[in-house]
């Protein structure tokens, strides 16, 4: 069966698809999505078969390249992106950069590639740091049996249950030096269960080192990767790899000892603090990436707060210690602009107006939970975002708040749990049969609070770096339209345009 992708119509608006008399749309399609054709017709249609039912759609609109696509994916609390590059067959590339701390992750894979019968290969998982909320998610990935990596990479700090709980610091107090750098450093400080312990970043780790599908294990810096051009490019995602997609790392920003070593600084609770904060360490040396695709550039990230903001613009901006922040935002914003940010520490607070300015963006993606005690995203963040961005209306796209329902089961649900209410109410106290339906009750509330709260909620960008879609599923279908859509293009005199939205 031949295969295809959809394609941009004309002006950048809607393609449909139709039933079999050609006139009756049934939903729309997303630039990008996968075709199954099974004909094209005389008369400029194609027949396609679209999961258990076939369409049609016009022929104009079937094309035999896609764009690159980056699904920032509702996790809940945390962080998770898929990264398909627009390459297919040998030379195609899929990454996950971080995957939350649930099974969100592993749903959405399985899902989107055939529930994980057959053996998938992914090219690389990064875990931008040692935080539940970014990595927890791929400990049911990395132990599935169908699935394989050709790398992972993470930032370097290797949590432990013995000593220091990010590892040894310098005589200076200033640098943390236990530093893993090679797979060979991981598997050594990892095959002691001792240093494991009960900690879950070393079982994660531990899993893919056992688990024979799961290929180096690295940290990836500005000083590592593929050095080109006086900067440090993820493997294969160098510019002379000639992929659609640059991606650039710009953090963690390492310093060296005397002796050649790799050690990272440590951060505390504030900008010029000399304390040493864990958390603020762990976050602060997120891995940092810059993907560029065409005229289009999008900035990850991770946990950034105000002490390594402040770190990250001086380093790329040069200027001392003692000069204010706001003098560094132009020169930082050389290797930090972006069109789209997916936003530090899923809409905290703890964030310099002045890294927002470098970054400059007009679109931002928040990714926040459900069931946490931060009250992310932060409103008056949500709000510096919006004045700090550019153009006049800036998107700012919350996975929390753009997430779909369940497309099936929900009545169901529902009409069981009010069955088990009225058992509840009506069974007499103390009974073996009240405690088995209120343990039911339970658990399917727990069902219901798990599987409605975005269970396959997306913010999807696609780009052929000349023209941009920015897509979410609608909750309810809209005429028949189930995706709310923004189709940008750019422009060399005004950048990215807006070409065309619903109005409602």
């Amino acid at each position: 069966m031949p295969t295809g992708f959809v394609g941009r119509s004309a002006n950048g608006g809607k393609v449909w698809l139709f039933e079999a008399n050609k006139t009756t749309k049934v939903r729309d399609a997303r630039w990008g999505d996968f075709l199954n054709i099974l004909e094209h017709t005389s008369d400029g249609w194609s027949k396609i078969k679209w999961g258990a039912k076939e369409y049609f759609l016009r022929t104009e609109h079937v094309v035999a390249e896609r764009p690159v696509e980056m699904i920032f994916l509702d996790v809940g609390q945390g962080d998770g992106c898929i990264f398909v590059s627009s390459e297919t067959g040998a030379n195609e590339r899929i990454m996950i950069v971080d995957a939350g701390v649930g099974d969100n992750m592993v749903r959405f894979l399985k899902w989107r590639f055939g529930k994980l019968k057959e053996e998938f290969r992914l090219h690389a998982a990064i875990v931008t740091h040692p935080d539940q909320d970014h990595y927890k998610g791929f400990q049911p990935i990395f132990a599935h049996e169908k699935v394989k990596f050709d790398r992972v990479y993470h930032n370097g700090i290797a949590e432990r249950a013995t000593g220091e709980l990010l590892g040894p610091t310098d005589a200076s107090g200033r640098f943390l030096t236990g530093i893993v750098v090679t797979d060979h450093d991981m598997r050594t400080l990892y095959s002691d269960p001792a240093v494991r312990g009960a900690k879950q970043y070393p079982k994660l780790m531990h899993t893919a080192m056992t688990s024979g599908r799961v290929g180096k294990i690295e940290m990836m810096s500005t000083e590592h990767g593929t050095k080109e051009g006086g900067k440090a490019w993820l493997p294969q995602f160098a510019p002379s790899d000639g992929r659609s997609a640059a991606i650039e790392v710009l953090g963690p920003v390492p310093d060296r000892a005397a002796d050649g070593k790799i050690r990272l600084r440590w951060f505390g609770g504030t900008i010029s603090s000399t304390g040493k904060d864990e958390g603020k360490t762990k976050n602060g040396h997120s891995v940092i990436l810059r993907m560029t695709i065409g005229h289009l550039r999008v900035l990850f990230g991770g946990d950034l707060n105000r002490p390594a903001e402040d770190h990250l613009l001086r380093h790329y901006s040069g200027i001392a210690a003692n000069k204010p922040l706001a003098d560094a935002v132009v020169g930082a914003a050389a290797r930090l602009a972006a069109d789209m940010m997916k936003t530090c520490h899923h809409g905290a607070s703890d964030v310099t107006d002045e890294f927002i300015q470098a970054v400059h963006p007009f679109a931002y993606v928040v990714s926040s939970g459900d069931e946490e005690s931060h009250a992310h995203p932060r409103p008056d963040l949500l709000g510096r975002l919006g004045k700090l961005g550019r153009g006049k209306a800036p998107m700012i796209l919350c996975t929390e708040i753009l997430r779909s329902t369940r497309e099936k089961g929900r009545e169901e649900d529902f009409k069981k749990l009010r069955e088990l209410d009225e058992q509840v109410e009506t069974l007499p106290a103390g009974s073996a049969e009240k405690r088995e339906a209120q343990k039911a009750r339970k658990a399917l509330q727990d069902h219901i609070q798990r599987r409605n709260v975005g269970v396959y909620g997306s913010i999807t960008l696609r780009s052929d770096g000349e023209h941009m879609e920015i897509s979410f599923r609608l909750e309810a279908p809209r005429q028949k339209q189930l995706w709310q859509v923004y189709s940008l293009r750019h422009d060399d005199a005004q950048g990215w345009v807006l070409t065309d939205r619903d109005e409602h």
